[in-house]
């Protein structure tokens, strides 16, 4: 188990690297959207969450869409059209699927310099005491 997730998180690694899926703190995003409204702004980032619907219990990120990781090249282009200008940034629960998530989204032809995936995830969000919604 512990080596499964070693290489798990090496191929993560690589994927950043390879990618140049960049990464988006938790306070920048929160800086991102605070202030504005996600709905109606072209300039606020969409916000993706690629957790499993089991996992939503714990809350999410304010104004986020679930998209399951298993899904999510089906619905994506429903919810963010391909030749958006906005800004997609991509969350799970630690930091590690969404940027796989966005390297997907990169082959598909979403503009590698809109996609961000949020470091650490939800619970680094909920570690730095920002809101969550039920």
């Amino acid at each position: 188990s512990h080596l499964v997730a070693s290489r798990w998180s090496e191929l993560v690694d690589r994927t950043k690297d390879h990618s140049n899926i960049v990464e988006i703190s938790p306070a920048e995003l929160h800086n991102h959207i605070s202030g504005e409204n996600p709905c109606s702004s072209e300039t606020a980032p969409v916000i993706i969450d690629v957790r499993e619907s089991s996992e939503l219990d714990l809350g999410k990120i304010p104004h986020a869409i679930s998209i399951p990781r298993g899904v999510l090249e089906l619905r994506i282009e429903k919810i963010v059209n391909i030749d958006s200008n906005r800004p997609i940034v991509l969350y799970c629960a630690g930091g590690l699927r969404s940027v796989m998530a966005a390297e997907a989204l990169q082959r598909m032809g979403y503009s590698s310099d809109k996609l961000k995936s949020l470091s650490g995830g939800f619970e680094s969000w909920r570690e730095h005491g920002f809101d969550v919604e039920c």
